[in-house]
Protein backbone atom coordinates (compact mmCIF):
# COMPACT_ATOMS: atom_id res chain seq x y z
CA UNK A 1 0.00 0.00 0.00
CA UNK A 2 2.84 2.38 0.85
CA UNK A 3 4.59 1.71 -2.49
CA UNK A 4 1.36 2.23 -4.39
CA UNK A 5 0.72 5.53 -2.59
CA UNK A 6 4.23 6.78 -3.40
CA UNK A 7 3.84 5.77 -7.05
CA UNK A 8 0.53 7.70 -7.32
CA UNK A 9 2.06 10.83 -5.70
CA UNK A 10 5.05 10.69 -8.09
CA UNK A 11 2.73 10.33 -11.12
CA UNK A 12 0.65 13.33 -10.05
CA UNK A 13 3.82 15.42 -9.48
CA UNK A 14 5.16 14.70 -12.97
CA UNK A 15 1.74 15.50 -14.41
CA UNK A 16 1.83 19.01 -12.92
CA UNK A 17 5.35 19.55 -14.32
CA UNK A 18 4.29 18.60 -17.87
CA UNK A 19 1.16 20.74 -17.57
CA UNK A 20 3.27 23.81 -16.70
CA UNK A 21 5.68 23.13 -19.59
CA UNK A 22 2.89 22.79 -22.21
CA UNK A 23 1.15 25.90 -20.89
CA UNK A 24 4.34 27.92 -21.30
CA UNK A 25 4.81 26.71 -24.88
CA UNK A 26 1.24 27.65 -25.83
CA UNK A 27 1.59 31.13 -24.33
CA UNK A 28 4.87 31.73 -26.19
CA UNK A 29 3.35 30.73 -29.52
CA UNK A 30 0.31 32.94 -28.97
CA UNK A 31 2.49 35.97 -28.25
CA UNK A 32 4.89 35.53 -31.16
CA UNK A 33 5.02 38.38 -33.76
CA UNK A 34 3.98 36.10 -36.60
CA UNK A 35 0.80 35.14 -34.75
CA UNK A 36 -0.40 38.63 -33.89
CA UNK A 37 0.60 40.00 -37.28
CA UNK A 38 -1.48 37.28 -38.91
CA UNK A 39 -4.41 38.06 -36.64
CA UNK A 40 -4.17 41.80 -37.27
CA UNK A 41 -4.07 41.20 -41.01
CA UNK A 42 -7.31 39.22 -40.79
CA UNK A 43 -9.18 42.05 -39.10
CA UNK A 44 -7.89 44.84 -41.39
CA UNK A 45 -10.75 46.69 -43.10
CA UNK A 46 -11.17 49.62 -45.47
CA UNK A 47 -12.75 52.88 -44.35
CA UNK A 48 -13.71 55.90 -46.44
CA UNK A 49 -11.19 58.73 -46.60
CA UNK A 50 -12.17 61.44 -44.13
CA UNK A 51 -13.40 64.77 -45.43
CA UNK A 52 -10.91 67.61 -45.55
CA UNK A 53 -11.65 71.28 -45.13
CA UNK A 54 -8.25 72.51 -46.24
CA UNK A 55 -5.47 71.67 -48.68
CA UNK A 56 -4.14 68.13 -48.13
CA UNK A 57 -1.21 67.61 -45.82
CA UNK A 58 1.58 65.41 -47.04
CA UNK A 59 1.94 61.72 -46.36
CA UNK A 60 5.15 60.40 -47.86
CA UNK A 61 6.56 56.88 -47.95
CA UNK A 62 10.34 56.61 -47.63
CA UNK A 63 12.34 54.78 -50.26
CA UNK A 64 13.22 52.03 -47.80
CA UNK A 65 9.68 51.32 -46.66
CA UNK A 66 9.07 48.21 -48.77
CA UNK A 67 11.81 46.05 -47.31
CA UNK A 68 10.92 46.52 -43.65
CA UNK A 69 8.54 48.26 -41.30
CA UNK A 70 9.57 51.85 -42.02
CA UNK A 71 7.81 55.19 -41.74
CA UNK A 72 5.36 57.43 -43.48
CA UNK A 73 5.32 61.12 -42.74
CA UNK A 74 2.68 63.44 -41.40
CA UNK A 75 2.94 67.20 -40.96
CA UNK A 76 4.16 68.90 -37.82
CA UNK A 77 6.62 71.77 -38.14
CA UNK A 78 7.00 74.39 -40.86
CA UNK A 79 10.27 75.08 -42.66
CA UNK A 80 11.29 77.13 -45.67
CA UNK A 81 13.16 76.32 -48.84
CA UNK A 82 14.27 78.62 -51.65
CA UNK A 83 13.01 77.94 -55.16
CA UNK A 84 14.05 79.91 -58.23
CA UNK A 85 11.21 81.79 -59.89
CA UNK A 86 10.95 81.08 -63.65
CA UNK A 87 11.60 84.12 -65.78
CA UNK A 88 8.56 85.99 -66.97
CA UNK A 89 6.13 84.57 -64.39
CA UNK A 90 5.70 87.77 -62.40
CA UNK A 91 5.64 88.23 -58.65
CA UNK A 92 5.12 84.83 -57.02
CA UNK A 93 2.85 83.82 -54.20
CA UNK A 94 4.74 81.67 -51.70
CA UNK A 95 2.86 78.81 -50.09
CA UNK A 96 4.53 77.13 -47.12
CA UNK A 97 3.87 73.44 -46.48
CA UNK A 98 4.64 71.53 -43.34
CA UNK A 99 7.71 69.37 -42.88
CA UNK A 100 6.70 65.83 -41.91
CA UNK A 101 7.41 63.84 -38.77
CA UNK A 102 7.69 60.03 -38.88
CA UNK A 103 4.83 57.76 -37.84
CA UNK A 104 4.45 54.00 -38.12
CA UNK A 105 2.86 52.35 -41.12
CA UNK A 106 2.27 48.76 -42.35
CA UNK A 107 5.04 46.97 -44.23
CA UNK A 108 3.16 46.94 -47.54
CA UNK A 109 3.19 50.73 -47.85
CA UNK A 110 4.32 51.70 -51.40
CA UNK A 111 7.29 53.94 -51.99
CA UNK A 112 6.17 55.59 -55.20
CA UNK A 113 2.61 56.79 -54.63
CA UNK A 114 3.28 59.60 -52.16
CA UNK A 115 4.80 62.99 -52.93
CA UNK A 116 8.35 64.04 -52.20
CA UNK A 117 8.44 66.40 -49.20
CA UNK A 118 8.73 70.09 -49.93
CA UNK A 119 8.64 73.28 -47.93
CA UNK A 120 7.79 76.07 -50.36
CA UNK A 121 5.89 76.19 -53.64
CA UNK A 122 6.04 79.23 -55.92
CA UNK A 123 2.69 80.20 -57.44
CA UNK A 124 2.94 82.36 -60.60
CA UNK A 125 1.16 85.72 -60.59
CA UNK A 126 -1.95 85.65 -62.80
CA UNK A 127 -4.56 88.10 -64.03
CA UNK A 128 -7.79 88.13 -62.04
CA UNK A 129 -9.97 85.19 -63.07
CA UNK A 130 -7.33 83.30 -65.06
CA UNK A 131 -7.76 79.55 -64.79
CA UNK A 132 -4.37 78.11 -63.74
CA UNK A 133 -5.07 74.92 -65.71
CA UNK A 134 -6.17 76.49 -69.02
CA UNK A 135 -4.97 80.10 -68.99
CA UNK A 136 -8.50 81.21 -69.94
CA UNK A 137 -10.39 83.92 -68.06
CA UNK A 138 -13.50 82.57 -66.35
CA UNK A 139 -16.69 84.61 -65.91
CA UNK A 140 -16.96 83.60 -62.24
CA UNK A 141 -13.57 83.76 -60.46
CA UNK A 142 -15.05 82.01 -57.41
CA UNK A 143 -14.97 78.77 -59.43
CA UNK A 144 -11.18 78.86 -59.22
CA UNK A 145 -11.26 78.93 -55.41
CA UNK A 146 -12.27 75.30 -54.95
CA UNK A 147 -10.95 71.79 -55.46
CA UNK A 148 -10.64 70.30 -58.93
CA UNK A 149 -12.62 67.08 -59.32
CA UNK A 150 -10.70 64.23 -60.98
CA UNK A 151 -13.05 61.73 -62.63
CA UNK A 152 -12.07 58.24 -63.80
CA UNK A 153 -13.47 57.60 -67.30
CA UNK A 154 -13.27 54.40 -69.34
CA UNK A 155 -11.52 54.28 -72.71
CA UNK A 156 -11.95 50.65 -73.70
CA UNK A 157 -13.69 50.28 -77.08
CA UNK A 158 -17.14 49.68 -75.59
CA UNK A 159 -16.80 52.88 -73.52
CA UNK A 160 -16.59 55.15 -76.56
CA UNK A 161 -17.86 57.74 -77.23
CA UNK A 162 -17.52 59.19 -73.74
CA UNK A 163 -19.62 62.01 -72.32
CA UNK A 164 -18.30 65.24 -70.83
CA UNK A 165 -14.62 65.07 -71.83
CA UNK A 166 -14.67 68.39 -73.67
CA UNK A 167 -15.70 70.14 -70.43
CA UNK A 168 -12.51 69.00 -68.68
CA UNK A 169 -9.63 71.44 -68.21
CA UNK A 170 -7.06 68.61 -68.31
CA UNK A 171 -7.35 64.94 -69.29
CA UNK A 172 -4.72 62.32 -68.45
CA UNK A 173 -4.49 59.04 -70.36
CA UNK A 174 -2.54 56.06 -69.03
CA UNK A 175 -2.16 52.34 -69.68
CA UNK A 176 -4.04 49.97 -67.38
CA UNK A 177 -3.29 46.24 -67.10
CA UNK A 178 -1.01 46.58 -70.15
CA UNK A 179 -3.81 46.07 -72.72
CA UNK A 180 -5.94 49.24 -72.76
CA UNK A 181 -5.90 52.87 -71.62
CA UNK A 182 -8.05 54.78 -69.13
CA UNK A 183 -8.65 58.47 -68.53
CA UNK A 184 -8.62 60.88 -65.58
CA UNK A 185 -10.59 64.01 -66.50
CA UNK A 186 -9.97 67.03 -64.26
CA UNK A 187 -12.74 69.61 -63.82
CA UNK A 188 -12.20 73.03 -62.23
CA UNK A 189 -13.91 75.70 -64.32
CA UNK A 190 -16.92 73.64 -65.45
CA UNK A 191 -19.34 71.26 -63.70
CA UNK A 192 -20.93 69.03 -66.35
CA UNK A 193 -24.01 67.12 -65.29
CA UNK A 194 -22.98 63.98 -67.18
CA UNK A 195 -19.48 62.49 -67.27
CA UNK A 196 -19.41 58.84 -68.35
CA UNK A 197 -18.70 56.00 -68.31
CA UNK A 198 -17.22 55.99 -64.81
CA UNK A 199 -14.52 53.45 -64.08
CA UNK A 200 -12.42 52.39 -61.09
CA UNK A 201 -9.28 54.08 -59.81
CA UNK A 202 -5.71 52.92 -60.35
CA UNK A 203 -2.40 53.53 -58.59
CA UNK A 204 -1.64 56.64 -60.67
CA UNK A 205 -4.58 58.40 -59.03
CA UNK A 206 -2.79 58.44 -55.68
CA UNK A 207 -0.22 60.79 -57.21
CA UNK A 208 -2.45 62.82 -59.55
CA UNK A 209 -5.02 63.54 -56.83
CA UNK A 210 -2.30 64.91 -54.56
CA UNK A 211 -0.73 66.99 -57.35
CA UNK A 212 -4.03 68.72 -58.10
CA UNK A 213 -5.30 68.71 -54.47
CA UNK A 214 -8.40 67.25 -56.07
CA UNK A 215 -11.40 65.18 -55.10
CA UNK A 216 -11.32 61.76 -56.79
CA UNK A 217 -14.53 60.42 -58.34
CA UNK A 218 -14.46 56.74 -59.34
CA UNK A 219 -16.34 53.47 -59.09
CA UNK A 220 -14.06 52.09 -56.41
CA UNK A 221 -10.98 50.03 -57.14
CA UNK A 222 -9.17 46.82 -56.30
CA UNK A 223 -8.31 46.13 -52.66
CA UNK A 224 -4.69 47.11 -53.19
CA UNK A 225 -5.52 50.42 -54.88
CA UNK A 226 -8.22 51.28 -52.37
CA UNK A 227 -5.82 50.59 -49.52
CA UNK A 228 -3.16 52.92 -50.96
CA UNK A 229 -5.71 55.69 -51.53
CA UNK A 230 -6.95 55.29 -47.95
CA UNK A 231 -3.45 56.11 -46.66
CA UNK A 232 -3.50 59.58 -48.26
CA UNK A 233 -5.17 62.78 -46.99
CA UNK A 234 -7.36 63.17 -50.07
CA UNK A 235 -11.06 63.64 -50.71
CA UNK A 236 -12.09 60.27 -52.10
CA UNK A 237 -15.60 60.27 -53.60
CA UNK A 238 -15.59 56.51 -54.11
CA UNK A 239 -19.04 55.57 -55.40
CA UNK A 240 -19.28 52.79 -52.81
CA UNK A 241 -19.08 55.27 -49.93
CA UNK A 242 -20.67 58.35 -51.58
CA UNK A 243 -23.27 57.18 -54.13
CA UNK A 244 -25.23 60.46 -54.18
CA UNK A 245 -23.67 62.16 -57.28
CA UNK A 246 -23.62 58.95 -59.35
CA UNK A 247 -26.47 57.63 -61.48
CA UNK A 248 -27.28 55.11 -64.23
CA UNK A 249 -27.84 56.37 -67.76
CA UNK A 250 -30.92 55.01 -69.47
CA UNK A 251 -30.44 52.78 -72.48
CA UNK A 252 -26.85 51.88 -71.58
CA UNK A 253 -25.42 48.46 -70.77
CA UNK A 254 -23.74 47.59 -67.48
CA UNK A 255 -20.32 48.59 -68.84
CA UNK A 256 -21.30 52.14 -69.79
CA UNK A 257 -24.33 53.12 -67.69
CA UNK A 258 -22.59 54.58 -64.61
CA UNK A 259 -22.17 58.36 -64.78
CA UNK A 260 -21.38 61.18 -62.36
CA UNK A 261 -22.92 64.64 -62.08
CA UNK A 262 -19.99 66.93 -61.24
CA UNK A 263 -22.30 69.69 -60.00
CA UNK A 264 -23.95 67.21 -57.62
CA UNK A 265 -20.51 66.10 -56.46
CA UNK A 266 -19.73 69.71 -55.55
CA UNK A 267 -22.98 69.98 -53.58
CA UNK A 268 -22.05 66.84 -51.68
CA UNK A 269 -18.56 68.18 -50.97
CA UNK A 270 -19.97 71.44 -49.63
CA UNK A 271 -22.43 69.57 -47.41
CA UNK A 272 -19.72 67.23 -46.07
CA UNK A 273 -17.15 70.03 -45.56
CA UNK A 274 -14.86 68.51 -48.21
CA UNK A 275 -14.49 71.66 -50.28
CA UNK A 276 -11.44 73.92 -49.97
CA UNK A 277 -9.96 76.98 -51.66
CA UNK A 278 -6.83 75.21 -52.88
CA UNK A 279 -3.91 77.12 -54.40
CA UNK A 280 -2.72 75.56 -57.65
CA UNK A 281 0.59 76.34 -59.32
CA UNK A 282 -0.94 75.42 -62.67
CA UNK A 283 0.86 76.06 -65.94
CA UNK A 284 2.55 78.92 -67.80
CA UNK A 285 0.80 80.20 -70.96
CA UNK A 286 1.65 82.30 -74.00
CA UNK A 287 -0.11 83.39 -77.17
CA UNK A 288 2.61 81.96 -79.42
CA UNK A 289 4.98 78.97 -79.04
CA UNK A 290 8.64 79.47 -78.13
CA UNK A 291 10.48 77.78 -81.00
CA UNK A 292 9.76 74.13 -81.72
CA UNK A 293 9.76 71.77 -84.69
CA UNK A 294 6.90 71.10 -87.08
CA UNK A 295 4.47 68.49 -85.70
CA UNK A 296 1.27 68.08 -87.70
CA UNK A 297 0.50 64.56 -86.43
CA UNK A 298 1.28 62.67 -83.23
CA UNK A 299 0.97 58.88 -83.22
CA UNK A 300 1.07 57.24 -79.76
CA UNK A 301 1.58 53.45 -79.86
CA UNK A 302 -0.74 52.58 -77.00
CA UNK A 303 -1.97 48.93 -76.95
CA UNK A 304 -2.54 48.05 -80.57
CA UNK A 305 -5.92 46.32 -80.47
CA UNK A 306 -7.68 48.84 -78.22
CA UNK A 307 -6.07 52.23 -77.81
CA UNK A 308 -3.65 53.38 -80.53
CA UNK A 309 -4.01 57.14 -80.63
CA UNK A 310 -3.52 59.73 -83.35
CA UNK A 311 -3.67 63.50 -82.94
CA UNK A 312 -3.83 65.56 -86.13
CA UNK A 313 -3.30 69.32 -86.16
CA UNK A 314 -6.17 71.33 -87.61
CA UNK A 315 -4.80 74.68 -88.75
CA UNK A 316 -8.24 76.25 -89.12
CA UNK A 317 -9.02 75.84 -85.41
CA UNK A 318 -5.43 75.86 -84.13
CA UNK A 319 -6.16 72.62 -82.23
CA UNK A 320 -5.26 68.94 -82.39
CA UNK A 321 -8.09 66.51 -83.23
CA UNK A 322 -8.16 63.00 -81.75
CA UNK A 323 -8.52 59.58 -83.40
CA UNK A 324 -8.48 56.21 -81.59
CA UNK A 325 -8.00 52.89 -83.41
CA UNK A 326 -8.38 54.68 -86.73
CA UNK A 327 -11.69 56.36 -85.90
CA UNK A 328 -12.39 59.96 -84.83
CA UNK A 329 -13.35 60.19 -81.17
CA UNK A 330 -16.40 62.29 -80.32
CA UNK A 331 -17.84 63.67 -77.09
CA UNK A 332 -21.38 62.28 -76.97
CA UNK A 333 -22.57 65.41 -75.12
CA UNK A 334 -21.48 67.92 -77.77
CA UNK A 335 -21.42 65.55 -80.77
CA UNK A 336 -18.10 67.18 -81.70
CA UNK A 337 -14.74 65.54 -82.23
CA UNK A 338 -12.45 65.58 -79.20
CA UNK A 339 -9.79 68.27 -79.56
CA UNK A 340 -7.02 69.81 -77.47
CA UNK A 341 -5.12 73.08 -77.47
CA UNK A 342 -2.13 71.18 -76.06
CA UNK A 343 -1.07 67.55 -76.32
CA UNK A 344 1.62 66.70 -73.79
CA UNK A 345 3.51 63.40 -73.97
CA UNK A 346 4.65 62.61 -70.43
CA UNK A 347 7.33 59.89 -70.28
CA UNK A 348 7.17 58.09 -66.92
CA UNK A 349 8.43 54.78 -65.47
CA UNK A 350 5.92 51.91 -65.57
CA UNK A 351 6.50 49.20 -62.95
CA UNK A 352 4.65 45.87 -62.63
CA UNK A 353 2.90 45.03 -59.37
CA UNK A 354 1.15 42.01 -57.87
CA UNK A 355 -2.12 43.91 -57.32
CA UNK A 356 -4.81 41.90 -59.12
CA UNK A 357 -7.35 44.07 -60.92
CA UNK A 358 -9.81 41.62 -62.48
CA UNK A 359 -11.07 38.05 -62.54
CA UNK A 360 -8.58 37.17 -65.29
CA UNK A 361 -5.68 37.90 -62.98
CA UNK A 362 -4.50 41.07 -64.78
CA UNK A 363 -2.28 43.14 -62.53
CA UNK A 364 -2.00 46.85 -61.88
CA UNK A 365 0.83 49.09 -63.11
CA UNK A 366 2.66 51.53 -60.85
CA UNK A 367 3.31 54.61 -63.00
CA UNK A 368 5.67 57.14 -61.42
CA UNK A 369 4.46 60.65 -62.31
CA UNK A 370 6.28 62.37 -59.43
CA UNK A 371 9.91 63.43 -59.81
CA UNK A 372 11.30 64.37 -63.22
CA UNK A 373 11.29 63.02 -66.75
CA UNK A 374 11.17 63.73 -70.45
CA UNK A 375 8.25 65.66 -71.92
CA UNK A 376 7.12 66.70 -75.39
CA UNK A 377 4.70 69.63 -75.58
CA UNK A 378 2.67 69.96 -78.80
CA UNK A 379 0.80 73.16 -79.63
CA UNK A 380 0.07 75.22 -82.74
CA UNK A 381 1.45 72.50 -84.99
CA UNK A 382 4.92 72.38 -83.39
CA UNK A 383 6.63 70.29 -80.70
CA UNK A 384 8.92 71.50 -77.93
CA UNK A 385 11.21 69.09 -76.06
CA UNK A 386 11.96 69.43 -72.38
CA UNK A 387 11.38 68.04 -68.89
CA UNK A 388 8.42 67.61 -66.60
CA UNK A 389 9.02 67.88 -62.86
CA UNK A 390 6.94 67.89 -59.71
CA UNK A 391 7.58 67.05 -56.07
CA UNK A 392 4.10 65.55 -55.86
CA UNK A 393 2.45 68.40 -53.93
CA UNK A 394 1.63 70.52 -56.98
CA UNK A 395 0.84 70.26 -60.68
CA UNK A 396 3.85 69.44 -62.87
CA UNK A 397 5.96 72.15 -64.47
CA UNK A 398 7.14 71.81 -68.05
CA UNK A 399 10.55 73.33 -68.71
CA UNK A 400 13.17 73.50 -71.45
CA UNK A 401 16.54 71.84 -70.72
CA UNK A 402 17.84 75.25 -69.57
CA UNK A 403 15.11 75.48 -66.93
CA UNK A 404 12.98 78.11 -68.65
CA UNK A 405 9.24 77.28 -68.67
CA UNK A 406 7.61 75.77 -71.75
CA UNK A 407 4.48 77.88 -72.23
CA UNK A 408 1.24 76.15 -73.12
CA UNK A 409 -1.44 77.45 -75.45
CA UNK A 410 -4.50 78.79 -73.67
CA UNK A 411 -7.15 76.09 -73.59
CA UNK A 412 -7.56 72.46 -72.57
CA UNK A 413 -4.72 69.93 -72.45
CA UNK A 414 -4.48 66.19 -72.90
CA UNK A 415 -1.54 64.60 -71.09
CA UNK A 416 -0.52 61.27 -72.61
CA UNK A 417 1.43 59.24 -70.03
CA UNK A 418 3.70 56.70 -71.74
CA UNK A 419 6.63 54.44 -70.77
CA UNK A 420 10.10 55.97 -71.36
CA UNK A 421 10.85 53.43 -74.11
CA UNK A 422 7.82 54.40 -76.24
CA UNK A 423 8.59 55.66 -79.74
CA UNK A 424 6.02 58.38 -80.37
CA UNK A 425 5.85 59.12 -84.10
CA UNK A 426 5.68 62.73 -85.29
CA UNK A 427 4.51 63.53 -88.84
CA UNK A 428 4.02 59.82 -89.50
CA UNK A 429 0.70 57.95 -89.45
CA UNK A 430 0.99 54.15 -89.62
CA UNK A 431 -2.16 52.18 -90.23
CA UNK A 432 -3.66 51.32 -86.82
CA UNK A 433 -5.05 47.91 -85.96
CA UNK A 434 -8.71 47.39 -86.71
CA UNK A 435 -11.07 48.07 -83.82
CA UNK A 436 -11.96 44.87 -81.99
Amino acid sequence: MVLRKRWIERWIGWGFVWLIIWGSLIMAAACSPSSWQEMSAKVATFTPTPALKSSPTLIVATSEAIASEKVMTSPLAETTKSINVPAGTGTPVVVTYRTPEPTRTPTRTPTAAGPTPTATVVIPERPEGENPLTGLIVSDPSKLKRRPIAVRVGNDPVARPQAGLMSADVVYEEIVEWWVTRLTAIYLSEDPQVVAPIRSARLINAQLTMQYQAALASSGGSDGVRWELSQLPIVNLDEYFYPQPYFYRKGEGWQTRLAVDVSAARELMAKKNMEAAVVLRGFIFSDTPVGGQKAETIFIPYPRRTSQTLWRYDASSGRYLRWVSGEPLFDSTTQKQISAANVIVYYAPHEPTDIVEDSNGATSIRIIVNGEGRVQVFRDGVVMEGLWRTDGTQTPEFVFPNGEPIPLKRGNSWIEVVPPEYQVLINATPTPAARQ
